[in-house]
């Protein structure tokens, strides 16, 4: 039932309610007729009196035309319950000679020929015709008996047992359509209360901030099943929403920790610096250089925060798209080959860049400034962790309508920790692997972001040999 509408659940309802009382009924008016059948002598039948009429009419035919005559009267009435019977004996003219009837029935002897042995409903009730002979045999007259079958004249002595019974018998199909009415009204609604609570519940729980609950199998009706079907669907969506909401405001709260932490420290160097410039410059004034160089430096680590929170407010943003534009491969990678072999050597690291047969000879499309800004991330980060000594290299191809980056240090490698959190926003590396705290841990969240704008993905790994390797894929990467 619970799967039906809730329409079909109170059609079947009503019929069973219609079925149920109707057989009640049945048996009821079956028991009252057994009972008054079994039971005479308290409550007789309809056809009590007409069960008497053979013995009657044997009595009042068997006298012949002496019945004619006014002195049988009294033995007559002796024999007819006058309370349920009432009679008239005429004479073969069809004149009234005496009975229990005032109006004769026959007016001509024509008329009571012709209804001899006959009966009839007169008003109501049965008329019966029987002949009186005489002693040859002839017609001398006729004996008229009326009656009506019923209970209530049946039972005209006893008025209150035959009211009760008669009641009770028309009122029992509307006594059973109450009852079962009830009892199957009650019935669904014991089965709706549940779901409907439920649904209440949840929709206050709701009101209260509170998303952690689920209303699956509410059951109860099909139309009950899909709103609680429905409703499930908003709170999973409220509650991812809210969730995403509570993230992205944590995140924004760790965020403005993490600014606040990292502008911090050269900012307060820089401060130091120049106190100490405005205090002492002219005693020693051999320290300037230096105290400028911290200060230029400091700057600039500053100045690339700031350059990295703008990149990323502009990469999260809905309306972010890239511009892509036309550039030769090969040229456009040997230079940045130059510009960064400058950073490696001043570390004493050795940059290897192998493109031989893996770039096309044709321009590709694509975002220019985001590409660079992903190859200076790579690097930097390559550059933070490789040590004096140790080498870089740099694989990049194209195949199958993508751009393939892969770079490779040999450094320390990455932990268990820094692969699992690598490509998050101010994640700074294990304290295991890391000995320079001089960046925000936002580069490779930029190169991971920038990399899914362009349709592709990046993945870190260790190399067998010792040292990282980060794999870059930019999907899509058309002809110009």
């Amino acid at each position: 039932m619970s799967k039906l509408t809730f329409r079909s659940q109170f059609g079947v309802a009503f019929l069973l309610v219609l079925l149920l009382s109707f057989a009640c009924s049945i048996a009821v008016w079956g028991a009252s007729t057994y009972y008054i059948f079994t039971n005479e002598k308290t409550v007789r039948p309809a056809n009590y009196y007409e069960k008497q009429l053979p013995e009657i009419t044997k009595y009042a035919l068997g006298q012949k035309e002496a019945l004619l005559t006014p002195a049988s009267r009294t033995a007559l009435e002796e024999r007819i319950p006058a309370a349920g019977i009432q009679y008239q004996v005429l004479d073969v003219r069809g004149k009234l000679l005496y009975g229990t009837m005032d109006k004769s029935y026959i007016s001509s002897k024509e008329e009571l020929v012709s209804k001899l042995n006959t009966n009839e409903r007169v008003n109501g009730k049965i008329v019966l015709y029987y002949p009186v002979t005489d002693a040859q045999g002839g017609l001398a007259g006729a004996f008229v008996l009326r009656y009506d079958l019923s209970l209530v004249t049946s039972n005209a002595d006893q008025p209150m047992a035959t009211f009760l019974l008669i009641v009770t018998n028309l009122a029992a199909p509307f006594v059973f359509i109450m009852l079962f009415t009830f009892l199957f009204a009650r019935r669904l609604g014991t089965r709706l209360k549940p779901p409907v609570s439920r649904l209440t519940d949840g929709a206050r729980r709701i009101q209260q901030g509170d998303l952690d609950f689920t209303l699956a199998d509410v059951g109860g009706s099909k139309e009950l099943a899909e709103l609680a079907s429905a409703f499930e669907e908003m709170r999973r969506a409220l509650h991812d929403s809210l969730t995403a909401q509570w993230k992205m405001e944590q995140q924004r709260r760790d965020m403005v920790a993490a600014i606040t932490h990292d502008l911090r420290t050269p900012l307060t160097i820089i401060q130091g610096h120049v106190d100490n410039l405005l205090e002492g410059a002219a005693q020693r004034p051999d320290r300037l250089p230096r105290y400028l160089r911290t200060i230029q430096g400091n700057t600039e680590r500053a100045a690339r925060l700031l350059d990295e929170l703008t990149t990323i407010s502009d990469i999260e943003r809905p309306d972010f798209t890239l511009s892509p534009v036309s550039f030769e491969p090969l040229p456009f990678f040997e230079r940045k080959r130059d510009d960064y072999k400058l950073l490696c050597e001043s570390k004493q690291v050795a940059l290897l860049l192998d493109t031989e047969g893996l770039l096309p000879d044709q321009p590709l499309r694509i975002d220019f400034l985001r590409l660079e800004q992903i190859m200076d991330n790579l690097m930097a980060n390559s550059l933070r962790f490789t040590p004096e000594g140790g080498e870089i290299r740099w694989r990049i191809g194209y195949r199958d309508g993508r751009l393939h980056f892969e770079v490779q240090d040999t450094g320390r490698g990455f932990s268990v920790n820094d692969l699992a959190h690598l490509f998050e926003q101010f994640y700074q590396g294990d304290p295991s692997r890391s000995e320079e705290k001089g960046h925000a841990g936002l580069g490779l969240y930029i190169v991971k972001k920038l990399a899914e704008k362009h349709g592709g993905h990046v993945a870190a790994s260790n190399r067998p040999e010792g040292g990282a390797r980060i794999c870059v894929t930019l999907k899509e990467m058309a002809f110009a």
